[in-house]
């Protein structure tokens, strides 16, 4: 939870909110009554899209949410377990949620992104490469289902004959290459992308706000990348990668399926390549 959170009043302008947001680096501003100082509503980055297109920036944030109809502000007690807090973003499908105490004065707000941060790093790290693991994939799931689905690209890749690395060099060898692989992936992506440990060798990368060609740019980024690790040890072996693109479709597991069988396309085609699904 952010104590203390950014607020203005229903007489405040939607250009002010949109200020305090970019001043602050945030993602709402709580509403809140001049007298009672309790929270009467929430202006998020959506309404302001809503005030562009009304051409409301210069009016009162009370005339948008008329506009708008947001009647109703759901908020959580204080005392309440995160639990409820998960239970009400899935339920009532919203990302920012204000916190009261017992007079329904706002004391704080939570997010998503406060939920997953405030879990414990080992319950969302996989020990061995240091991804995210597939507990953050059901959290994704949950929150890209209330988004439209534009901007979001799914990469599946899966390291070439790696089967054959640990027959041939042994488990603790193949961990190794496991890891250098996992490092190579997110060097080669954004710090807001998730690259999430799938299982076995195959690593999902989650990319936001991309385009199809931009997607496709980063997929043969990691896989020119990956041609380039290199063991002292071993100078002879070459690691590559196949990998699969597809579109976010409404859904992240079935889109991680369709990135799947774009990966096992590029298998069947001679692997060390990209290939993308619609």
């Amino acid at each position: 939870m952010v104590c203390n959170p950014i607020v203005c009043s229903p007489e405040n302008t939607v250009r002010e909110a949109i200020d305090l947001m970019e001043s602050y680096g945030i993602g709402s501003v709580v509403v809140i009554d001049n007298f009672s100082r309790k929270p009467v509503n929430i202006i998020t980055h959506k309404d302001i899209i809503s005030a562009i297109y009304h051409g409301k920036l210069d009016s009162p944030i009370s005339e948008l949410i008329e506009i708008l109809e947001k009647y109703e502000l759901i908020t959580i007690h204080e005392d309440e377990p995160v639990i409820e807090a998960i239970r009400i973003f899935e339920e009532k499908g919203i990302e920012h949620l204000p916190v009261v105490n017992d007079e329904g004065i706002l004391v704080g707000i939570i997010t998503g992104t406060d939920i997953l941060k405030g879990l414990p790093r080992f319950a969302l790290i996989d020990p061995l490469t240091g991804l995210e693991n597939r507990r953050v994939l059901d959290y994704l799931n949950q929150k890209l289902a209330k988004r439209r689905a534009e901007g979001i690209y799914v990469l599946m890749i899966d390291i070439d004959n790696f089967k054959k690395i640990n027959d041939s060099y042994g488990h603790v060898f193949g961990d190794k290459v496991l890891k250098k692989v996992a490092d190579t992936v997110v060097r080669n992506v954004r710090a807001y992308d998730n690259v999430i440990r799938y299982g076995g060798e195959e690593i999902v990368v989650i990319l936001h706000r991309v385009s199809k060609e931009e997607a496709l740019g980063i997929a043969e980024r990691i896989r020119k990348s990956v041609e380039k690790i290199h063991f002292e040890d071993k100078p002879k072996m070459k690691i590559t990668v196949s990998v699969g693109v597809a579109p976010f479709t409404g859904s992240l597991l079935e889109t991680i399926e369709k990135a799947d069988k774009a990966m096992y396309k590029a298998k069947r085609k001679g692997k060390n390549r990209v290939v993308v699904l619609e």
